[in-house]
């Protein structure tokens, strides 16, 4: 839909360099284009609509079909064009591995169900990609909260960071210069381990894949081991990869004589270590085999027995990376770039 002319003179506004005189006449706009930024003009020529449709892509306006404004936002990307942060609502984009199962259930779509409220109570747009590796590039954004990645992901999101702001959650192996919000992992798997040591446990068994906040859980898992004076078993106390079920993890484990499992993760992984040990090995929690998992709200209570869990703040590290990347993409510093937050042990009977 055509806009008029003097729409498309104020919409031009919102997208002119800092310094750029607004009453610069024609000829001289010409002869001085060389040393100009690119305005919402030349983002029209360049795609073949006008500059009113330029317009209203960058500003979040609606009546522009789907495949037009992807063209104009690819190109206005190149170009590195925004418009001016008053006349647009941010955009952040919420990020999670495609390849992840807990994108639907569990971590993932917990994480990015806070991040969504936290955003929108700051006025913030939120975007949710897919595939980000083919969608990001035509999205017009500020920032991106990473909530999950793996390596190809992480990869883009470095290349990300040079343009724009990139909040992590729960990377374990930061750069200098990056942003994070941590749970406290390695206290998660201490913790974990000191209640067992506590409650006469004398082999606890860890089940976790081979990824880094596994890896940082079994760090602290260990250290209490270790403390106590108990030797790690790495027949109970090795990550396994993607390639291996866990039924035949824990069965590992039980028979090298495991007396205690954690299997920690807001994916339902206790759950599935006590549906293991009580319906596939026909063993009782908490008489044969102690269990603590992590926290699954409103699920872990209720099962039967209810569960003791290590709680990880997932509603607070969401406030926490919103809060950030809000200051961030308004142009103000943070006191603290990378956060860790507290968890904490929840007591009910799959200990005794």
């Amino acid at each position: 839909m055509p806009d008029t002319a003097s729409r498309a003179t104020k919409d031009s506004r919102a997208v002119a360099p800092a310094g750029t005189s607004q009453g610069v006449s024609r000829s001289t706009s010409s002869r001085r284009s060389s040393r100009k930024k690119p305005t919402i003009y030349d983002l029209a020529r360049l795609t073949g609509v006008s500059p009113g449709t330029v317009s209203r892509v960058l500003n979040n306006r609606d009546k522009v079909k789907s495949e037009t404004r992807d063209r104009v936002l690819r190109a206005a990307t190149e170009l590195n064009l925004k418009p001016q942060a008053s006349v647009r609502t941010r955009q952040i984009a919420i990020l999670s591995e495609p390849t992840y199962t807990d994108r639907v259930e569990g971590y993932a779509a917990t994480m990015t169900a806070h991040l969504s409220f936290a955003l929108s109570r700051r006025d913030i747009g939120v975007l949710q990609p897919t595939h980000p590796s083919a969608e990001l590039p035509g999205m017009f954004l500020e920032g991106v909260v990473a909530v999950t990645f793996g390596k190809a992901l992480r990869a883009l999101l470095a290349g990300l960071e040079k343009r724009m702001v990139v909040v992590y959650l729960d990377n374990f192996a930061l750069k200098p210069g990056e942003y994070s919000v941590n749970s406290d992992h390695f206290r998660a798997g201490y913790l974990a381990a000191r209640h067992f040591i506590d409650r006469g446990r004398r082999k606890p068994a860890f089940l976790g894949g081979d990824f880094l906040p596994f890896a940082e859980r079994l760090r602290g898992f260990k250290q209490a081991l270790a403390e106590a004076g108990l030797t790690a078993d790495d027949r109970c106390t090795s990550l396994f990869g993607p390639e291996i079920n866990h039924v035949s993890v824990v069965t590992r484990m039980i028979r090298a004589g495991a007396d205690a499992i954690y299997a920690p993760g807001s994916s339902f992984q206790a759950i599935e270590c006590l549906h293991i040990l009580t319906y596939v090995m026909g063993l009782k929690v908490p008489q044969d085999v102690a269990l603590i998992g992590g926290e699954n709200e409103g699920i872990s209570c209720f099962l039967n027995p209810p569960l003791t869990t290590i709680e990880e703040p997932l509603r607070d590290m969401a406030e926490r990376a919103a809060a950030m990347i809000d200051q961030l993409t308004s142009g103000q510093a943070v006191a603290e770039p990378q956060v860790t937050l507290p968890v904490r042990l929840i007591e009910r009977d799959s200990v005794p």
